[in-house]
C-alpha cells in the first residue's frame, strides 16, 4: 500500500519537474544557436534532453540527497553559450556552412562534457570532496536568493513574454492576454502556498497540482483559449533532430590540434561545473536541513557526464529549483527523480509533446512558487537570527549573481569569504595565551629557595603561546602585543620572551618578516628570543635567516618545557642563586623545612641514603609506593608510559627537591618510572621507619609531617597558578 502511493507521488511529481525542466532546457537552446545557427536549435535542444535523461538516471540513483532532479546547468550552460558563439563564427568565418557550424559546436559540447565528467569521477573517486567545502552561508543565501529572483523573472517573462525590469513596471508594456496570464500563474502560486501553510499530508501537493490542471484545461476549453496561437500552452517541441556525435566526427570541421588548442576552455567548463556543484549541493543541504556527501555527488556527476557523452547528451547537474520542486509535489524517493529523467528521455525520442499540454499559467505558478520559497528561505534564516551581516552580503551576492551571472557571484562571494575571514582572524590574533613565570613553571621541580627566587623575578621570563595559521594578517599582531607587554613593564625588567609554536599550523612569509622585526627589537634591548615547538618546515627557514643557531644569542627548543628549563637556568645563574650539594647542604636545607624546633640529626637516623654513580631506575610505574624520597644532589627524570606504550618524560626533579609524597599519602601504586639521569644521592623514608618514628618520636614525626604538607601545598599552588595562566 505504501510502496504503491509513493509510486504515485513519485510520478506525478517527476512528469511536473520534468515539465520546468524542459521550459529551462528550450530557453537555452535558443541562447546557444542564434541568429543564422538558429538550425541548430532543436538539435541542442534533443542533446540537453538526452544527456539530462541519461545523465538523471544516473544522478537520480547515487546521489546522496534525494530526489534530485536534474537539468543543463544555468553556470556550466552559460559558459557552453560563450563557447559556441566563438566557435560558431570561427567555421563561419572560415567558409563552412551554418550546418557544419552546428556540428562543429556540439562536438565541442560533447568535448566539454567528457572532460568534466571525467574531472568529476576522479575527485569524487579519490574522495576530495571535503577539499572543496568552503562555501559559507551567505554564499548559499545569495545563490538561493538569486535563483528565486531568475524563478520569478522567468515565470514573468512566460506569462506576459516581457523580461522582468523596471523599465516594463514603467512604459506599460502589458497587453490583456499577458495580464490574464500572469494573474492565474499568480492565482496558482496562492493555492499552492494555502496547501503549504494549512496542510502536511504528503498528497496534498501532487492532488493540487492534477486538480488545478484539470480546471485549467476545461476552463480554457470552455472558453475557446485552448488554441495554440492564443498563447496559453507552452509552445510544442515538434521533431527534434537526433544528435549522434561519433556520426557527425566524419563531417565535422575538427582536428587533433584544435581539440587540444580548445583544452583550456574545457577546464574552464570544469571548472564553472564544479564551482556550481559545490554551491548547489550545500543550497539543497541548507534547504532541506540535511547532509550530503560531496564525493558521492562528484562521483555521480560525473559517471553521469561520461555515460551521456557518446550518445550525444551535454552535462547535465542537479537543479536546485526543481529538486526543491520535486519534494514539494510529493517525490517520496530517489525515484522521483530517475521519473523525470525517463520523462525527459521520452520527449526526446518518442517526440512526446508534454508541454503542448500544460497550461501556462500551472507551469508559471509552479515557477513562482518555487521562486518564492528560495528566497523566502534564504533569507529569513540570517534575519531571523539577527545576523544582519550574513543578511547584507547574501543581498549583495544575489544582486551580484543577477547582475553578472551565478559564477560570478559565488566567486565574489567566495573571495568575500576569504576577506572577512582574514579579518576575522587576525582580530582574533595568533597570542591564545599569554604569561609570565610567575604563574607558570617549566616541568623541572626546584628547590623551594630556587622557586621562590623565580617566582620574584617572573617578569623576566615572558610566555606566548601561539596557535592556529600565522600569517600576515596575525603576526603583527604578535609583534605589537609583546612590544607592549614589555613596554609595560619596568626597563629592562624583560630578559626572556618565548614564543610557543606547538599549536601553529604554519606560518607565511610575511610572519616570518614580522618576527624578523621582533628579533631587531629584542636585540636592542638585550632580550633573548626562545622559540618552542617550531614546525620542522618553518624551523628550517627561520635558522637559515639567523634567528638562532651559529652567533645568535637567540634559541629554539623542541618543546616549550625544554626551553622555560633553560630560561629558568640563566635566571638562576644571572641572580647568584645556587644550590650547595653534598651532605652539609642537605641537612642545611633540611633543617631550615623542619624549622628550630627539630634537630636534622635526629630525623636523619630514620632516612636511608642511595647513591648512584650512574643512571639508574630507581622505582618503576605500578610498584608500591612506599617511601618519601629527598634528593640530596643530582637530578632525577619522572617518566610515564603512554598509550602506544612508549615513556613520556613528565618531570625532572633537581637537588633539594621532594618526590614520591603524593603515592606514600595515598597508599597507593607509584604513578611513574622514576630515574637518575647521573650520579645522584637520595635520602628515603620507607613507611617502616615511617611507623617507627611515630612511635618512637611522634614530635618529630609530626614536623616531618607539617613539612610534606606543605610540599604538597606548595604543589597544589603551582597547579592552579599554571591553571589560571593556561585559562582554565
Amino acid at each position: 500500500m505504501v510502496a504503491g502511493r509513493n509510486a504515485v507521488k513519485d510520478g506525478i511529481a517527476g512528469l511536473v519537474a520534468c515539465v520546468v525542466l524542459i521550459a529551462n532546457i528550450v530557453s537555452f537552446g535558443a541562447l546557444m544557436f542564434p541568429g543564422q545557427l538558429g538550425q541548430g536549435i532543436p538539435v541542442a535542444i534533443w542533446a540537453m534532453l538526452v544527456g539530462s535523461s541519461i545523465g538523471g538516471v544516473c544522478i537520480a540513483l547515487v546521489t546522496s540527497l534525494p530526489p534530485l532532479a536534474t537539468g543543463i546547468d544555468s553556470p556550466t550552460g552559460a559558459f557552453l553559450v560563450l563557447l559556441s558563439a566563438a566557435a560558431g563564427s570561427s567555421v563561419l568565418a572560415a567558409g563552412g556552412s551554418a550546418d557544419s557550424a552546428v556540428t562543429t559546436v556540439m562536438l565541442i559540447f560533447t568535448a566539454a562534457t567528457v572532460v568534466s565528467g571525467i574531472v568529476l569521477l576522479v575527485v569524487g573517486a579519490c574522495r576530495w570532496g571535503t577539499y572543496f567545502r568552503f562555501v559559507p552561508y551567505f554564499v548559499v543565501g545569495g545563490f538561493l536568493a538569486a535563483t528565486g529572483w531568475f524563478l520569478v523573472a522567468g515565470g514573468v517573462r512566460m506569462t506576459t513574454g516581457v523580461s522582468l525590469s523596471a523599465h516594463m513596471l514603467l512604459d506599460g508594456s502589458w497587453t490583456t492576454m499577458g495580464l490574464a496570464k500572469l494573474g492565474s500563474a499568480l492565482a496558482v502560486l496562492l493555492v499552492l502556498l494555502g496547501v503549504r501553510r494549512w496542510t502536511r499530508s504528503a498528497l496534498a501537493m501532487p492532488v493540487a497540482l492534477v486538480t488545478m490542471w484539470v480546471v485549467a484545461v476545461t476552463t480554457l476549453r470552455l472558453t475557446g483559449l485552448s488554441s495554440t496561437s492564443l498563447g496559453w500552452y507552452l509552445p510544442s517541441l515538434g521533431k527534434l533532430a537526433p544528435w549522434l556525435p561519433f556520426a557527425a566526427m566524419r563531417s565535422a570541421h575538427m582536428s587533433w590540434p584544435m581539440i587540444l588548442g580548445l583544452m583550456p576552455e574545457f577546464l574552464a567548463v570544469t571548472i564553472v561545473a564544479l564551482v556550481s556543484l559545490v554551491t548547489k549541493v550545500s543550497s539543497v543541504e541548507v534547504a532541506r536541513q540535511a547532509a550530503g556527501s560531496l564525493d558521492r555527488e562528484f562521483l555521480g556527476h560525473g559517471m553521469a557526464n561520461v555515460l551521456a557523452a557518446p550518445f550525444g547528451g551535454i552535462a547535465c547537474s542537479l537543479q536546485t529549483g526543481t529538486s526543491r520542486l520535486l519534494e514539494q509535489a510529493g517525490g517520496a524517493t530517489r525515484a522521483s527523480g530517475a521519473v523525470a529523467a525517463l520523462a525527459l528521455g521520452a520527449v526526446a525520442v518518442l517526440h512526446v509533446d508534454l508541454p503542448g499540454i500544460v497550461p501556462i499559467p500551472i507551469v508559471a505558478g509552479i515557477v513562482f512558487y518555487l521562486g518564492y520559497t528560495f528566497v523566502v528561505d534564504a533569507l529569513a534564516r540570517p534575519y531571523a537570527q539577527r545576523a544582519w551581516v550574513d543578511l547584507l552580503l547574501a543581498l549583495a551576492i544575489m544582486v551580484v549573481c543577477v547582475r553578472y551571472g551565478y559564477l560570478v557571484g559565488v566567486l565574489a562571494g567566495l573571495v568575500g569569504a576569504c576577506v572577512l575571514f582574514a579579518l576575522n582572524y587576525a582580530r582574533l590574533g595568533a597570542v591564545r595565551r599569554h604569561a609570565s613565570r610567575a604563574a607558570f613553571a617549566s616541568n623541572v621541580d626546584r628547590s623551594a629557595e630556587a622557586s621562590q627566587r623565580l617566582r620574584d623575578l617572573g617578569d623576566t621570563v615572558q610566555i606566548y603561546w601561539l596557535s592556529g595559521y600565522v600569517f600576515f594578517g596575525s603576526s603583527e599582531g604578535v609583534v605589537e602585543r609583546v612590544r607592549a607587554d614589555i613596554e609595560a613593564l619596568p626597563r629592562r625588567r624583560v630578559a626572556y620572551v618565548i614564543l610557543d609554536f606547538a599549536n601553529v599550523a604554519g606560518a607565511d612569509s610575511s610572519a616570518i618578516a614580522s618576527l624578523t622585526k621582533l628579533r631587531n627589537y629584542c636585540n636592542r634591548h638585550d632580550i633573548v628570543l626562545v622559540y618552542s615547538g617550531l614546525p620542522a618546515i618553518n624551523q628550517a627557514a627561520m635558522q637559515r635567516a639567523g634567528f638562532f643557531g651559529g652567533r645568535s644569542r637567540h634559541r629554539a627548543f623542541p618543546d616549550l618545557n625544554a626551553g622555560l628549563a633553560w630560561c629558568e637556568d640563566q635566571v638562576l645563574a644571572h641572580s647568584g642563586t645556587s644550590v650547595a650539594e653534598g651532605l652539609a647542604g642537605f641537612e642545611a636545607w633540611l633543617q631550615g623545612q623542619l624549622g628550630s624546633g627539630t634537630k636534622v640529626a635526629e630525623l636523619m637516623s630514620y632516612l636511608e641514603r642511595k647513591e648512584t654513580t650512574g643512571a639508574q631506575v630507581l622505582y618503576r610505574e605500578g610498584e608500591p609506593a612506599n617511601c618519601i624520597d629527598l634528593v640530596a644532589a643530582g637530578t632525577l627524570t619522572v617518566d610515564v608510559a603512554g598509550n602506544d606504550g612508549r615513556s613520556v618524560r613528565v618531570r625532572r626533579i633537581m637537588t633539594h627537591t621532594v618526590l614520591g609524597e603524593m603515592g606514600f599519602v595515598r597508599h597507593a601504586a607509584r604513578s611513574a618510572t622514576v630515574s637518575t639521569e647521573g650520579p645522584a644521592t637520595v635520602y628515603s623514608m620507607s613507611r617502616a621507619n615511617f611507623e617507627r618514628m611515630r612511635r618512637e618520636r611522634p614530635d618529630l614525626a609530626s614536623a616531618f609531617d607539617d613539612f610534606i604538607l606543605r610540599i604538597l601545598a606548595d604543589r597544589v599552588d603551582a597547579a592552579n597558578r599554571a591553571a589560571v595562566a593556561l585559562g582554565g
